[in-house]
């Protein structure tokens, strides 16, 4: 086969990962879309009707009960903007302008904060400086889609993650106790959990890194990311 020929089947094979890659983007783009659309809509509604309520009240001379109606609008305000905060730091941690370190750290504690059953264990042996900026959304992209999986598919106790620079090479590897489970069978029944695995796969790929799942029967599932620097 002549260079050419492998260049442009290698040029195809990273279109499909790109593509597919969009495809993922695109579907959780719009589960975000309609989340804001749904709950800040009936939330602004509900709002809206407990403001005219407060007015008619203290239009009745009922000052007491509608200075308790606007006290709890302002608390239900400050609630939406922290849901507003949440979905935006889902999709860009303002912690990821200081650096990779500081936003694994922040999504850990806030995982933990809302997950306390589950512990925790990072093992961060690497500088900021080292890690290239383009890497580090894809790491923090791949650690919230293996703690998502946790969540919703493994019933996992443990989640350790290791972040280190070995030689040339930048090493992720994250390995929780989580229920065995057959890969082949989930690629094949296209489930969400086969579909995350995907994902971080091919955010690995695209930037020119390898990726490896092994699960472990009895043990839990392994996820190894490295790329070359």
């Amino acid at each position: 086969m002549s260079p050419d020929r492998k260049r442009e089947m290698a040029a195809g094979r990273t279109s499909k990962k790109f593509s597919r890659l969009l495809m993922a983007e695109e579907e959780e783009t719009r589960r975000i879309g309609n989340q804001l659309h749904h709950d800040l809509t009936q939330s602004f509604y509900m709002i809206n009707l407990d403001l005219g309520a407060a007015v008619q009240q203290i239009k009745n001379n009922q000052i007491s009960n509608g200075i308790e109606n606007v006290e709890a609008v302002i608390l239900k305000i400050q609630e939406i903007a922290n849901q507003v905060q949440m979905i935006g730091m889902h999709l860009w941690p303002a912690t990821l302008d200081e650096g990779i370190l500081a936003t694994i750290s922040w999504f850990c504690r806030e995982f933990q904060r809302t997950h306390p059953e589950i512990q925790i264990d990072t093992h961060i042996h690497i500088e900021e400086d080292v890690v290239p900026r383009f890497l580090k959304y894809v790491i923090y992209k791949i650690l919230q889609e293996a703690l998502n999986n946790v969540v919703s598919y493994s019933k996992a106790n443990l989640f350790q993650l290791f972040l280190s620079k070995r030689d040339a090479t930048i090493e992720l590897t994250i390995q929780d106790d989580s229920q065995s489970f057959d890969m082949e069978r989930e690629v094949l029944a296209g489930s969400r959990l086969a579909l995350g695995f995907e994902s971080m796969r091919e955010r690995t790929e695209i930037t020119c890194g390898a990726f490896a799942i092994e699960p472990v029967i009895g043990k839990g599932t392994i996820i190894r990311a490295s790329w070359s620097i």
